[in-house]
């Protein structure tokens, strides 16, 4: 038994370390993308759009948005990737008959995705604090429920991307990841407006948006960053985000069985 987990762990590391081998040549660029969006976000939302009567602390709310959101969009590249595999090497075949269970195959890949989403968050606040300079108040973080957030909501987006994987099925119906998942659970979570202020123009419709997990991601991170006021309670956000966890992490290692069909 011993012996076994020990096995399952070297695999388990040797599978993540054969993914970071693969990207750690691109991250560079992939950081500079990930820049020039936040750059622009809240360059526009921080600054020029008081103009328009947005409050002046708008730009936080923005970084706050995103710096939960970062592994969102990492999404359709990584599952465009796994189809990729799964319709052509299916490297991922190899990986099922290694002497170890599916779910540490499946685990390698979510702490895979997990990891990099949390460098990018990480790699987003110093950088989102420069933009916004003295108007983001760093008195009003809390480094502990941030970290934990940000941990959180970035297993979900690892989860997530390999049950969308399955929900997808083939690149003929790859370009469904955008359209169908990213931009609603995105536009629909809260990136542009609190829950509250929905909450507050249309109760019925705020109390359905709870079914989106993105949702918990968005006010957990504002509450964690900017402050608990107007936000859902931190508490309920990270058990919101572990629920949608377990249950997209069986109904994935479900859906993989019969797309892969191993055992």
């Amino acid at each position: 038994m011993v012996t076994n987990r020990f096995c399952y762990a070297d695999i388990f590391f040797q599978l993540m370390r054969t993914q970071l081998l693969a990207v750690l040549p691109q991250l560079h660029n992939m950081v500079i993308n990930l820049y020039i969006w936040v750059f622009c976000t809240l360059v526009i939302m921080g600054y020029f759009m008081q103009s328009f009567g947005l409050a002046a602390d708008y730009g936080c709310f923005q970084l706050a948005g995103i710096m939960g959101t970062v592994g969102l969009f990492e999404i359709f590249g990584n599952v465009t990737k796994n189809i990729m595999d799964f319709e052509g090497d299916r490297t991922i075949s190899y990986y099922l008959t290694l002497p170890t269970k599916p779910w540490v195959v499946f685990g390698s890949f979510v702490s895979f995705y997990t990891l990099i989403g949390v460098f990018f968050s990480i790699v987003v606040f110093p950088f989102g604090k420069l933009i916004l300079y003295n108007s983001f108040d760093l008195s009003h973080v809390s480094w502990i429920r941030t970290a934990v957030i940000v941990l959180l909501s970035n297993i979900f987006f690892g989860v997530f991307t390999l049950l969308v994987t399955t929900l997808v099925g083939s690149m003929a119906r790859v370009r469904n990841v955008w359209s169908r998942f990213i931009f609603p659970l995105w536009i629909l979570g809260g990136f542009q407006f609190s829950w509250q202020v929905a909450h507050d123009i249309a109760p019925l419709l705020s109390y359905a948006m709870l079914l989106n997990p993105i949702v918990f991601i968005m006010e957990g991170c504002r509450a964690s960053l900017l402050g608990q006021a107007g936000s859902l309670p931190w508490g309920l956000c990270c058990v919101g985000l572990i629920a949608y966890i377990i249950i997209f992490w069986f109904l994935m290692l479900h859906k993989m069985r019969k797309m892969l069909d191993f055992v």
